[in-house]
């Protein structure tokens, strides 16, 4: 999701990535990186800061942002689950675009948890199969609400939970559902 998005954008920009986490990073964290980011900013190498939960950093911390956001020397990527209309200074929201991440409708999750089957399969040992009937990947793709990730922990924990079937066929793991 969120933190996935700015690695790609640190990725695709060939900028300097830092991750933090507001829940817990302060303003003398925060400094430690602006020094980093402004000594790679002198030799042109840019500087992404990705702020995990940044609703959680009070005014203080937010303004100690701006002049790092206003001079370029880092990229400010902040992500929340809240409204960043209220969470977010106003001052600091102007600078910043706000993309928001909607969930994914269950026929996508249905596509991403199939491909993660076939992934599974294609590294699986000769012999060794993964089975997830469609009615499954179905309960998968509507109790995630919407997350790739849940739905994708719940197939892992489904596959781990479920016994594999030996003797003269390949070893196969079945997972699936039958409404009661």
């Amino acid at each position: 999701g969120k933190t996935t998005l700015a690695r790609i954008v640190a990725g695709m920009t060939r900028a300097k990535y830092v991750a933090m986490s507001a829940v817990g990073s302060g303003i003398p964290e925060l400094k430690k990186v602006f020094q980093e980011a402004q000594n790679a900013h002198q030799y042109g190498q840019r500087t992404i800061l990705f702020l995990d939960e940044i609703h959680r950093f009070n005014k203080l911390q937010q303004d100690a942002l701006l002049p790092h956001v206003e001079s370029g020397c880092i990229i400010l990527i902040g992500a929340t689950t809240e409204n960043p209309s209220f969470e977010v200074n106003s001052a600091l929201l102007s600078r910043c675009r706000v993309i928001v991440m909607k969930k994914l409708d269950p026929t996508h999750l249905e596509n991403i948890t199939k491909r993660a089957v076939d992934k599974l399969n294609a590294d699986q040992p000769a012999g060794v199969t993964i089975d997830v009937s469609d009615a499954a990947i179905d309960i998968i793709s509507n109790i995630a609400d919407g997350d790739a990730r849940t739905a994708l922990n719940i197939l892992e924990l489904a596959i781990e939970s479920t016994e594999r079937t030996q003797g003269t066929q390949p070893d196969t793991i079945i997972v699936h559902y039958e409404p009661t």
